[in-house]
């Protein structure tokens, strides 16, 4: 296998208690050659950017949007912060996804480009643990929790894939234009990003492993949350 440069690109807002985890999850990966791009949206709470400047470590690449209040709301944020991430930060072949209260398990990145490199497929997948706040993997109760995990490609991935568990080429971003960070798609932009992709009649290939290699963290309050128990996601804390 080839060593083809990793961008991961960590979207932040707010969330300290978290944010340490996600970061560390990323560092300790067993494929060194990453990147990892923290885009912080102008977090109220200090301590956010306490914890991003508590490392010292040449892959990390870490800026403030400085987005103010009264825009906050004209973009879906997130897609916004990816984009720039991208296009300003970004020099590598691939690219993941990671939400800040979400994290990477230990060999993630190796297997998705180890089965990039050798199938030659722009769009990947692994499987995904989604928990609660205390570690637990529960299969019962909402919908979508324990084991997110399909083991054929999909034609579709909106409303299957969370884009945490996804990678792809420079290549399949820059083909569809990035992410869309209208505001009306804010509480679902990566399936909208995934619609773009599915445009071009690019296939999402799940990584040939028995095992789910990323955590998704499921947050009473969290945008998934609200909108599970028909709140606006707006009110994620």
């Amino acid at each position: 296998m080839t060593n083809p440069i990793v961008s991961v690109i960590l979207t932040s807002y707010n969330k300290p208690k978290f944010l340490k985890k996600a970061i560390d999850s990323v560092l300790n990966q067993t494929y060194s050659n990453i990147q990892l791009i923290i885009a912080d949206d102008n977090s109220p709470k200090k301590e956010v950017w306490e914890v991003i400047n508590s490392y010292d470590d040449p892959r990390i690449i870490s800026f403030n949007s400085f987005v103010s209040d009264e825009d906050r709301h004209k973009t879906a944020r997130y897609a916004t912060q990816i984009n720039t991430a991208v296009k300003k930060y970004s020099t590598s072949k691939y690219i993941c996804y990671l939400a800040d209260d979400d994290f990477y398990y230990p060999e993630m990145i190796h297997a998705m480009v180890n089965y990039a490199e050798v199938s030659g497929k722009e769009v990947v997948f692994c499987a995904q643990h989604v928990l609660d706040e205390d570690g637990n993997i529960d299969g019962g109760g909402i919908d979508g929790r324990g084991v997110r995990w399909f083991n054929y490609p999909l034609e579709r991935g909106a409303d299957k894939l969370d884009h945490n568990q996804v990678m792809t080429t420079r290549r399949v971003f820059d083909l569809v234009g990035g992410w869309d960070d209208d505001p009306g798609v804010w509480s679902g932009a990566d399936a909208y990003f995934y619609d773009r992709i599915e445009k071009h009649n690019i296939k999402f290939y799940p990584i040939h492993i028995d095992k789910p290699l990323q955590g998704k963290v499921y947050r009473t309050k969290s945008v998934q949350w609200n909108i599970a128990n028909g709140f606006s996601p707006e009110n994620e804390e």
